[in-house]
């Protein structure tokens, strides 16, 4: 009976083979789990930057479309604007500010002319500008009544009659506007025939800022 419980014992795990055991579950499920974190930490790090790309991109996809139906850039506005910067004509065509002349239509998207016997068109103001981190468009009407385009305000001054500001983006850190002619070469906003605009958004990520950068080049239409 004894040689049998001597037996019994030495087939069985003495209590140090089963601390060392249980000490190295412990270091492959710390290394296990520090695996997944890291792992989770830049999967989600790549979307936020996938969705920063996604933000940058649909910002510059709205200017392309106002760019595509504008006839040029306005080195200021041609409508006055009693909120803008340094007085009602105090809007400035520059490396920040893109001040549009685009084609105005009527509510079954006809072209509105201001000489049709020279076809001329008449056109609106589409403003987009960075105030502070946020990138709005301001729309400065004709002021025709056939116009569908309707003059807006910043949010704190809007009104039934003058809708706020449309928002394009948030988190912008950088906006940069570059004007070119014909040539590639860098002119006056209102002798440009295509502009070039980069753009920049950021996130917090945790203790991480993540940006995310595009640029675009966009030609305006022929009158």
């Amino acid at each position: 009976m004894r040689k049998l419980s001597s037996k019994t014992g030495q087939s069985g795990f003495t209590l140090v083979e089963l601390l060392v055991v249980m000490i190295i579950m412990g270091i492959l499920s710390l290394s296990l789990a520090n695996f997944i974190a890291t792992w989770l930490q830049a999967s989600n790090l790549a979307q936020n930057r996938s969705t920063l790309l996604y933000t940058a991109e649909n910002a510059l996809d709205t200017m392309t479309q106002d760019i595509q139906l504008s006839g040029d850039a306005d080195l200021n506005n041609r409508y006055p604007d009693p909120y803008a910067p340094g007085g009602l004509y105090g809007w400035t065509s520059g490396p920040q500010v893109l001040v549009l002349a685009k084609v105005a239509v009527d509510k079954y998207n006809n072209v509105i002319y201001s000489d049709s016997a020279k076809y001329i068109s008449l056109k609106d103001n589409e403003i987009y500008f960075l105030s502070g981190s946020t990138l709005y468009r301001r729309t400065l009407s004709s002021g025709n009544a056939s116009d569908v385009a309707v003059t807006t305000c910043p949010a704190a001054d809007a009104t039934p009659s003058c809708p706020p500001d449309t928002v394009i983006a948030n988190n912008v850190s950088n906006l940069n506007f570059s004007y070119y002619d014909a040539n590639e070469n860098i002119v006056a906003p209102d002798d440009a025939r295509s502009i070039q605009a980069a753009i920049t958004v950021f996130q917090k990520s945790g203790v991480k800022t993540i940006t995310a950068s595009y640029t675009t080049r966009m030609v305006f239409r022929n009158e």
